[in-house]
């Protein structure tokens, strides 16, 4: 046995690979690597967990599955276990025809041309985030600069209200608490649906020629969409539209704040600086799995998978194959191809904010390459919300006096 492996955390790994189970409190981020390496080792697993999952790990499995919708299907929820009352999100939970009506309607404000518009807004953004802290010299990026830059890049993009912005990382906190633990979702659906409808009802009252002005007047055969399809689209964008892009963020700053050396490349060899925000997501994928259910029987590397199977897609673990990505748990920037991680998913559930994500990774970039090398000040812990995003409590950096720009 390693020398840095106990018998007792190699009994946790054991139990967490046979037993695969993302809520298991010894499931950490810490673990969760080496359990889901070993999984990916053994091919195509199941776990008795929730009434049986089958796991694929290995990334030419996990990108087949992604493409296959008419196998793999969405209907049912990627979420899961799934709290009773939980609403759809649009257009995950949704195969076609409906999944590429709903992904109609929300396209134009992440389209490639909308996100160059607001590019030199972005910077503006992380430039007004990191001056006080630059000023200060010393200061946490989590919660000064990836959390609200998230938050208000949101609200720009798609035309949330300023009492919107303020009450979704709160409400999506909570969401991810409950949303599959304790099998109910009234302690957390109400308070983001008062949300929701509050912006409904603002926008029908004073439309401001923002994206949620317009998804409210939409029509279908003549009829405005209901509600409930509204609140659906919105949360999605709510949600997906802050969370991982804060998470990666915060893992982009922790990242460099540990290696001035590659902060200083950074200013030398700019063009490198959208490659190293994409082997950050490689290496540290923002949400660790999505499920889908099986329409048929299917058989992956020989093991056949039953009809109506609810199938867990480990992301990280495909993310880190080493038959795709050579010596995977090293961080390299110069690798190649690392823009082929499955971080975005792949198909037609292909991540539909990609531009803006990409556009707000280069903004923090570009704005931290005018400021002075920085270093990580204290520790960061971290933790799992709802099983699947790793989250950073903070990220404590002390930016070095005199140095150049």
């Amino acid at each position: 046995m390693d020398a840095g492996v106990t018998m007792e955390s190699a009994d946790v790994t054991d139990r967490l690979v046979t037993a695969f189970d993302h809520h298991d409190p010894e499931y950490t981020p810490q673990t969760a690597p080496t359990v889901n390496s070993e999984i990916r080792d053994r091919g195509v697993t199941w776990s008795p967990a929730y009434g049986g999952v089958w796991i694929l790990s290995r990334y030419e499995d996990v990108r087949a599955a992604l493409t296959d919708w008419q196998t793999y299907s969405s209907a049912r929820g990627v979420h899961f276990p799934r709290a009773e009352g939980m609403p759809m999100f649009s257009p995950i939970d949704y195969d076609p025809p409906q999944q590429r009506d709903i992904r109609d309607r929300m396209a134009d404000p992440v389209t490639r041309e909308a996100i160059g518009g607001l590019d030199a807004q972005l910077h503006q953004m992380a430039a007004r985030l990191l001056a006080p802290v630059a000023e200060r010299g010393h200061g946490d990026l989590m919660a000064e600069l990836a959390e609200p830059f998230a938050i208000e890049v949101l609200g720009v993009a798609f035309g949330l209200s300023d009492a919107c912005r303020s009450r979704v990382r709160e409400a999506t906190k909570t969401m991810w608490a409950y949303i599959s633990t304790d099998n109910d979702a009234s302690k957390f659906w109400p308070a983001f649906h008062d949300i929701l409808a509050e912006e409904i009802e603002r926008v029908r009252r004073e439309p401001d020629g923002g994206y949620i002005a317009k998804l409210a007047a939409m029509q279908r055969d003549g009829k405005p969409l209901p509600d409930e399809e509204l609140y659906s689209i919105i949360v999605s964008f709510c949600v997906a539209g802050h969370d991982n892009t804060m998470n990666s963020i915060t893992r982009l700053v922790h990242t460099l704040g540990r290696d001035p050396a590659l902060q200083l490349r950074l200013r030398r060899e700019p063009q490198l600086r959208a490659a190293v925000a994409e082997e950050v997501l490689r290496r540290w994928c923002p949400t660790d799995r999505f499920t889908r259910i099986t329409t048929r029987e299917v058989a992956v590397a020989g093991t056949v998978i039953p009809a109506g199977a609810r199938v867990v897609l480990l992301f990280d673990a495909a993310n880190r194959d080493p038959e795709k990505f050579p010596e995977p748990d090293e961080f390299n920037p110069d690798r190649g191809n690392s823009h082929q991680h499955l971080s975005f998913g792949h198909g037609i559930h292909h991540c539909m904010g990609v531009h803006l994500a990409r556009a707000e990774f280069a903004a923090v970039l570009d704005e931290l390459a005018e400021l002075p090398v920085f270093d990580l000040d204290g520790p960061s812990e971290l933790h799992f919300e709802n099983g699947r995003h790793i989250m950073f409590d903070q990220v404590p950096v002390r930016f070095r006096t005199g140095e150049e720009r």
